[in-house]
C-alpha cells in the first residue's frame, strides 16, 4: 500500500557563475534540505538550474541525493524556474506544493508556535477542513518584526490555524493547492515578466483568477543568510516591478500608490475578493 503524502516541498536551486558563490548557495541549500528532511517526512522536489555534475556529487557528500527527485533547468530567470516548479507540482499527487527558495526554512522554535508541525495537523485535519484556502505563506519577520502576531491572544493560536487575507507572498517559502487535480484552472505567472516582482505578480494572478491568497499567522519564515540574486537598489527595482503589475491588473481596480512603490489594492479587493471572508480559523 502507498504512503499517502499530502504535502510535496518544491525548491528552486539555481547556481551562479562564480566557485565562492557557488559553494555558499550550495552549502545553505543542504542546510535546507537537511531541516526539510529531519522536521518533516515531506517529500522534496530539487529544480537544479545552471547546476554541474560537480554540484551534485559535492552536495551527496551531506545529503543523499537518491532521496530527492531532481527536475534540471539550464541557467534561466527566476520566473521560469518558478514556473517549472510550479507545473512539476500540478503534475503530481500532492495535495499541497510548498514553493521554496534554496534559503528558506520556519522559525521552529516553542515560542514561534507551529512551525513545520502545521503540515503534519493540516494532514491530520483533512484537506477538506481549509476549504477557502487556497494560497498561503508564512509570517515574515522583516516585515512585521520578531513579536508575531500569535503572541496577541495566545489561546487562539494554541487552538486553532489562522488565515489572513494577504497578497504581500514572499517567493521564498509559500504553499498552493494543487488546483489541477482538483479539476481547476491552474494558477502560473507569465513567463515575460522579468522584473522584481515575481512572486507578488503571482498572488494577483491568484486573486484575479478567484482563489483566495493568505498569509498563515501560525508560521514564521526564516531565511538563511546567503548570497541574494537581487543587487542593490532594491527599492527602485520594486517600484519597477510593482508599476508593470500595476498596468497589468489595471482592469481589475489595482493601482500604484502616488510617490510609493506601493500598490493601492482597495479597488482590486472589492473587485476580485467579492464577499468572500478575510479571515479563515480551522
Amino acid at each position: 500500500m502507498t504512503t499517502q503524502r499530502p504535502f510535496g516541498a518544491y525548491i528552486i536551486s539555481y547556481m551562479p557563475d562564480g566557485l565562492r558563490i557557488r559553494k555558499e548557495r550550495r552549502d545553505d541549500l543542504a542546510t535546507v534540505l537537511d531541516w526539510w528532511m529531519t522536521k518533516t517526512s515531506i517529500p522534496i522536489t530539487l529544480i537544479t538550474s545552471n547546476w554541474k555534475s560537480a554540484d551534485f556529487l559535492l552536495l551527496g557528500l551531506s545529503i543523499d541525493v537518491a532521496k530527492l527527485n531532481v527536475v534540471e533547468q539550464p541557467s534561466q530567470p527566476l520566473i521560469l524556474n518558478r514556473i517549472a516548479s510550479l507545473q512539476a507540482f500540478y503534475s503530481s499527487e500532492h495535495d499541497w506544493g510548498i514553493m521554496l527558495d534554496d534559503d528558506a526554512v520556519l522559525y521552529d522554535g516553542p515560542q514561534h508556535n507551529r512551525g513545520p508541525r502545521l503540515f503534519a495537523e493540516m494532514v491530520a485535519n483533512g484537506i477538506a477542513a481549509y476549504h477557502g484556502v487556497d494560497v498561503f505563506f508564512p509570517i515574515n519577520p522583516q516585515k512585521i518584526g520578531f513579536s508575531p502576531i500569535y503572541a496577541t491572544d495566545p489561546p487562539l493560536y494554541a487552538a486553532h490555524h489562522v488565515f489572513e487575507r494577504s497578497v504581500d507572498l514572499k517567493g521564498s517559502m509559500f504553499v498552493v493547492r494543487n488546483f489541477k487535480k482538483e479539476g481547476k484552472p491552474v494558477v502560473l505567472p507569465d513567463p515575460n515578466f522579468l522584473l522584481h516582482g515575481e512572486d507578488r505578480h503571482f498572488a494577483l494572478e491568484a486573486v484575479s483568477s478567484g482563489y483566495s491568497v493568505m498569509r498563515c499567522e501560525n508560521i514564521v519564515l526564516r531565511e538563511l543568510s546567503g548570497i541574494s540574486h537581487f543587487g542593490a537598489d532594491r527599492l527602485t527595482q520594486m517600484k519597477v516591478g510593482y508599476t508593470r503589475l500595476a498596468r497589468m491588473y489595471k482592469g481589475y481596480g489595482l493601482k500604484i500608490k502616488p510617490e510609493s512603490h506601493q500598490q493601492d489594492l482597495k479597488e482590486f479587493w472589492k473587485n476580485c475578493w467579492g464577499n468572500r471572508p478575510t479571515r479563515i480559523i480551522v
